[in-house]
């Protein structure tokens, strides 16, 4: 046999379904009968194959034909692929989510867990009980080399210098950061704060790597003032905790702080100045999001942004 690699643009895929017909019939009048074709059209099919493959494949006997040892080595890979392509041909069952069987992996910080998962978990117990949701904690520049790994299905969250051609972003909502003290707070005065209050008093500061700068930081340097990050916590939900007894002050999203504040001692204000919305989004790999099951799935997800509006 030529060990040189077959060009497929020129070769006759039929050819396969030939073979495959000449393997279970070990006959050509059979195969030519099942394969609807001629005799003639059967055996010109074999030639061409004999040639490509330089092999006889198949020797007459007196019941038919029977395979050369090159056509019994043929004969499950060449049922295999064709089982595949006819598999992957065939036209698909409308998707039924009530029928999924399937766990998502999802890269996803505390808030959006927090503000997204109350409704997406009561949609799915109701149209998708067998689908399953594992949310990880990733830091957001190893997200993509996640989703490219097949690692994670998709991720929620701002990633907001995260840039990919192959990545496809779906916003779902924005919130506005408002100020977080204990109720009672002495510079908490009629639900505001003063810019100079703030400044002096010390902050807890959400930050996952520790590092003391964040986005309000950014806001007071463009006033010429700076506060102190008296501790940083990676998630906002412990925010709350900390300021539970201290006159330390913090910052959460605003949907976030109301949800908390309804069930602890926690008061909310305005900011004394301007700080850019924080904004959550889904990403995921854009050949994937004509897939059903993706589709279905942001469909969800927008519907619980939705939800928290």
């Amino acid at each position: 046999m030529s060990m040189h690699q077959i060009d497929l643009t020129r070769v006759d895929l039929n050819l396969l379904v030939v073979f495959e017909a000449l393997m279970r019939e070990r006959h050509v009048g059979r195969a030519a009968t099942r394969l609807s074709l001629s005799q003639s059209a059967t055996s010109h099919a074999l030639r061409r194959l004999r040639t490509l493959l330089d092999d006889p494949l198949f020797v007459r006997n007196p019941r038919g034909i029977e395979p050369t040892p090159r056509g019994r080595d043929l004969a499950q890979p060449v049922s295999d692929a064709l089982s595949q392509l006819r598999q992957l041909l065939s036209p698909q069952p409308a998707f039924d989510p009530a029928t999924l069987r399937r766990t998502f992996t999802i890269a996803a910080h505390d808030y959006a867990i927090a503000a997204l998962m109350p409704s997406l978990m009561a949609d799915l117990r109701v149209q998708a009980p067998g689908v399953d949701l594992r949310c990880v904690s990733i830091h957001p520049s190893d997200v993509i080399a996640g989703l490219d790994r097949g690692e994670l299905d998709f991720a929620l969250g701002g990633f907001i210098d995260i840039k990919a051609e192959r990545v496809t972003r779906t916003v779902l909502f924005s919130d506005r950061f408002v100020g977080v003290a204990r109720r009672g707070h002495p510079q908490l005065k009629a639900g505001r704060m003063s810019l100079e209050d703030f400044v002096n008093l010390p902050h807890v500061l959400m930050s996952p790597n520790g590092q003391s700068r964040g986005d309000v930081d950014q806001a007071l340097s463009s006033l010429g003032v700076e506060r102190r990050v008296a501790i940083t916590v990676p998630n906002f939900l412990a925010i709350p905790y900390v300021i539970e007894n201290a006159d330390i002050i913090g910052v959460l999203p605003e949907r976030l702080a109301l949800r908390t504040a309804a069930t602890s001692s926690l008061a909310l204000f305005d900011l004394p100045m301007e700080v850019d919305c924080v904004t959550c989004s889904m990403l995921v790999l854009t050949p994937l999001i004509e897939q059903a099951e993706i589709k279905w799935l942001t469909t969800l997800l927008k519907s619980a942004a939705k939800a928290i509006a």
